[in-house]
């Protein structure tokens, strides 16, 4: 099943939620009281014949996540990313958080800071909580999992170098993306995702899950340890090598470029990139 939140035609003006079914998405906002409340009961969400049904190519996707979401993303989760950072392979996760607005949804523009050029690619495999998590043992992971995305955790890198937190790097509005939906894990299975990102089509990043420090149940087990976890919140597992910022010379993200993370068995989430506007209106980029 994938499900999704999305803005409604004609005007993009309705926001709702339901399944993608094909080529046409099923809504279920008349009838379930919201996206997190889907994401706990999906056998309701079975589409009917009288739900709502919009062509996919006429709807504005919205990430996937919860309206209130603790985003918790993971550094140097792939070993190979933290050589390419000249970091030792942590002990334990390497934590950082990032608010939802710092997110667009699929086919939405990826924004720039208009005052700095280091804004960097990172093409990772996030999941969705379901069910309320706290202490969660690693093997019963699955059963809090909703679904799994696609997520440009991108980094305004400058920012991000100013300390040795990443806060400030990591959450420019509209400057990641997530999405177009997720995935629940009955249609993935159990083997390994390939995390892919491409720049202009180009293959820039190219890793498996399988070679992950810490697995998705080793994270949500130690993230649900110090915090209660939600239906909706999201955690994103770390990218692998090949970031802009270790080119040579680097290469960072510019107006007119397509990014596209593809998580296998999940989809392709492409956003094209653009800057920021000194007149910025936030209303206006997050639609």
């Amino acid at each position: 099943m994938k499900l999704a939140r999305f803005h409604t035609p004609p005007d993009g003006s309705g926001a709702s939620f339901g399944v993608v079914d094909g080529d046409e998405v099923v809504d279920l906002g008349h009838r379930m009281a919201s996206f997190e409340a889907m994401l706990t009961d999906l056998h309701n969400a079975t589409p009917r014949p009288d739900d709502p049904r919009w062509p996919v190519s006429t709807v504005t996707w919205q990430p996937p996540i919860g309206t209130h979401a603790k985003v918790v993303c993971v550094g140097y989760n792939y070993p190979s990313h933290a050589v390419e950072s000249e970091e030792a392979q942590p002990e334990w996760p390497t934590l950082f958080t990032r608010f939802p607005d710092s997110f667009v949804g699929a086919g939405r523009p990826v924004v720039r800071p208009y005052d700095t050029d280091s804004l960097d690619w990172e093409g990772e495999v996030a999941f969705v909580v379901g069910h309320p998590a706290r202490r969660v043992t690693a093997d019963r992971a699955d059963r809090h999992i909703a679904g799994f995305t696609c997520m440009a955790e991108n980094s305004v890198r400058d920012w991000q170098l100013h300390t040795r937190q990443a806060t400030a790097g990591k959450n420019w509005y509209a400057s990641g993306s997530c999405g177009p939906w997720l995935v629940t894990p009955d249609e993935l299975g159990d083997g390994p995702l390939r995390v892919t990102t491409r720049l202009n089509d180009t293959v820039v990043q190219d890793d498996s899950t399988d070679r992950l420090a810490f697995s998705f149940g080793e994270l949500l087990a130690y993230i649900s340890a110090f915090t209660p976890l939600r239906p909706g919140d999201v955690i994103a597992t770390g990218t692998p090598q090949g970031i802009g910022h270790r080119q040579d010379p680097p290469r960072y993200l510019r107006p007119g470029d397509e990014l596209e993370v593809e998580v296998s068995g999940v989809g392709v989430l492409r956003n094209p990139v653009t800057d920021e506007a000194r007149s910025l209106n936030h209303a206006e980029v997050h639609r």
